[in-house]
């Protein structure tokens, strides 16, 4: 199916290709002696079309692994899927299929993410357990502090000053991007041990992007966060730290026990 989208591509390319030379052909006939750098067609090398060809392969894996992480992601969850590690994984090389004039077998790779990530709610939920373990720095010695008002976890953000002064901060470049992965590791655990409104809250990440000031506070359903300069404290509801426990546990065991030195 895909392999034939590619057999298209090229079928078009010869064909546009055939269509140009035609015009100039007619512009030849009717602008006889010009040099070609006066013409208005200018000579098609074969090296643009090598090109646009590349160009459309790695463009339509691309839409592959888009159209999987939306089709076996589990319900408001998220599923990362990196394309150069899953086509060197089925064993498919782009580059050099189209450097022998082969046609870089797309149906394979596409019948490759079907196999290991159709039906990937659990690939999902082990992917947001890991972000969430790395987003906290936990190790298998790490524990959930108990208070009298919920659970409490500290995450280390890094902050930097905004050059408004008064105080303002933003999330420093470097904690920008596990901070981000955590919270929407957060989402995807609410969203399957049934805290859809925490789910909905995190999901679309604008908390993230806004500056703060010391002790300024971030509240959701079942969670509220305190940002400090170099950390964030996440208080969470008794029932939704519980079920966090159990989620790293089932789902997160494995990266936990890698963490331990």
């Amino acid at each position: 199916m895909f392999n034939t989208l590619i057999e298209q591509f090229k079928a078009a390319q010869v064909s546009a290709a055939e269509a140009y030379d035609a015009v100039a052909r007619a512009e030849a006939e009717a602008l006889p002696g010009l040099e070609d750098y006066m013409r208005a067609t200018k000579s098609r090398h074969s090296y643009k079309t090598e090109r646009e060809l590349g160009a459309f392969c790695s463009n339509l894996a691309d839409a592959l692994v888009h159209r999987a992480s939306r089709a076996f992601a589990p319900p408001g969850g998220s599923l990362r899927i990196n394309r150069g590690d899953e086509l060197h994984a089925c064993n498919v090389d782009i580059g050099k299929a189209l450097e022998g004039c082969r046609i870089p077998d797309l149906d394979a790779f596409w019948a490759h993410l079907e196999r290991k990530f159709a039906g990937g709610a659990a690939v999902a939920y082990e992917q947001a357990a890991r972000a969430i373990i790395d987003g906290f720095y936990l190790k298998p010695t790490s524990e959930m502090k108990r208070t009298s008002s919920g659970v409490v976890i500290d995450m280390s953000v890094q902050s930097e000053a905004r050059w408004s002064g008064n105080g303002q901060r933003s999330i420093g470049v470097y904690s920008t991007e596990r901070v981000g992965a955590c919270f929407r590791g957060i989402a995807t655990f609410a969203r399957k041990s049934g805290f859809a409104a925490l789910a909905n809250e995190l999901q679309d990440g604008r908390y993230l992007r806004e500056d703060f000031k010391s002790r300024d506070k971030l509240t959701f359903s079942g969670l509220d966060v305190t940002r400090y300069n170099d950390k964030w404290q996440c208080r969470f509801a008794f029932g939704v730290g519980e079920a966090l426990s159990l989620f790293i546990s089932e789902f997160g065991a494995q990266h936990l026990a890698s963490r331990g030195n």
